[in-house]
């Protein structure tokens, strides 16, 4: 991944993971073919585009519900995926914190462990834009119901770790209406940064940043 992210270091921490993440089918399958594509941060958001393309083309036409879940649900893998093996960032997921009320479903998204100390939250908020060719008018962060289940996490998290930092990460931020206007109240507050890992700016201020807190 060096040769391709530069601001990715090698020099992070080894830890033996607490709470690793199991990556299942087709989602496993659909993350080894397609990411080959990715030789450059730009080539991002293709990546996630066709993994989304390819994940629907495997399923079929789903309620929006069922299509919601396993959207969501690919984005958290392709974020792993993503970030283990062009990175060399692996991540904690899906770490339970009872004084933070983030149990069972709520538990915490992605962290970084130090022994039991966490120095890192992560919520991942990420959709796909397109489904069976037709553009999504809210994907991700854009629908306000999604906006409002990261605050409330971050909210959660802050409460009990104020002093930690806390990301949301995403492929979709919101530029108008209400969920651009909850996002703006959020961050620099409760959330230290929204991160659309498809913008190369996002991205390297991301991965400097975990890398500097694995040191």
């Amino acid at each position: 991944y060096q040769q391709f992210f530069p601001e990715a270091e090698a020099g992070c921490r080894p830890q033996k993971q607490l709470y690793q993440m199991h990556i299942a089918e087709p989602y496993k399958s659909i993350l080894e073919a397609n990411i080959g594509m990715v030789k450059s941060n730009r080539d991002i958001k293709p990546f996630i585009g066709k993994c989304f393309s390819d994940l629907f083309s495997r399923l079929g036409r789903l309620p929006f519900q069922s299509r919601a879940k396993k959207s969501g649900d690919m984005f958290e893998f392709l974020f792993h995926y993503l970030m283990e093996n062009k990175f060399g960032i692996n991540f904690e997921h899906s770490i339970p914190i009872k004084e933070a009320c983030m149990l069972r479903s709520g538990k915490l998204d992605f962290g970084i462990l130090n022994g039991k100390k966490i120095i890192c939250g992560i919520e991942a908020k990420g959709s796909a834009e397109i489904v069976d060719g037709r553009k999504l008018p809210r994907p991700a962060l854009k629908r306000t119901d999604t906006m409002k289940k990261a605050i409330s996490q971050a909210y959660q998290f802050k409460r009990i770790f104020p002093k930690v930092p806390f990301f949301i990460v995403t492929n979709v931020k919101p530029t108008r209406g209400n969920a651009a206007c909850m996002l703006n109240l959020a961050e620099g507050d409760i959330v230290d940064k929204v991160v659309d890992i498809t913008n190369s700016s996002d991205l390297k201020y991301f991965v400097k940043t975990i890398n500097s807190l694995m040191q």
